[in-house]
């Protein structure tokens, strides 16, 4: 038994002495490299933008929505039946006075009802007023 050792094999530019393989260009820069405190500084940017910011949107419609409670069931059918109340008014009013009397006193489910060219205006069946209609009626 020669005491003959093998021998020493230099290492190649890039590899650990021990014979592993290169660490990639990040691993190998140290934390105080101004480059590495870029991308992490680029990567918090990024997580507080899709991750951060939509969680927040999310808290802040959810919180609206506690606070307004539940939309209001009826709310906008009435909207519409009030449209189709002034629409009518505006197809059968002679004058002024018997417009503002119209919308004092007609139901808002007459336009619905009714089978007349004003109730087909009001619900939006009719897009111009015929001769019957009255003068404040000015979509001809």
């Amino acid at each position: 038994m020669s005491d003959e050792r093998p021998p020493a094999v230099e290492p190649v530019r890039g590899e650990d002495p021990e014979g592993m393989a290169p660490l990639a260009e990040h691993l190998r820069l140290s934390p105080d490299d101004p480059a590495a405190h870029n991308r992490s500084r680029n990567k918090l940017i990024l997580l507080l933008l899709f991750g951060a910011l939509p969680m927040l949107v999310v808290f802040i419609v959810v919180m609206t929505s506690l606070v307004n409670g539940p939309p209001e069931p009826g709310r906008g059918e009435a909207s519409r039946s009030l449209g189709e109340v002034t629409r009518y008014c505006t197809y059968v009013a002679r004058d002024d006075a018997d417009y503002r009397l119209c919308l004092e006193r007609t139901d808002a489910r007459l336009p619905e009802r009714e089978r007349s060219n004003a109730g087909r205006y009001a619900r939006g069946e009719l897009l111009r007023c015929l001769p019957d209609a009255g003068p404040r009626c000015t979509l001809r």
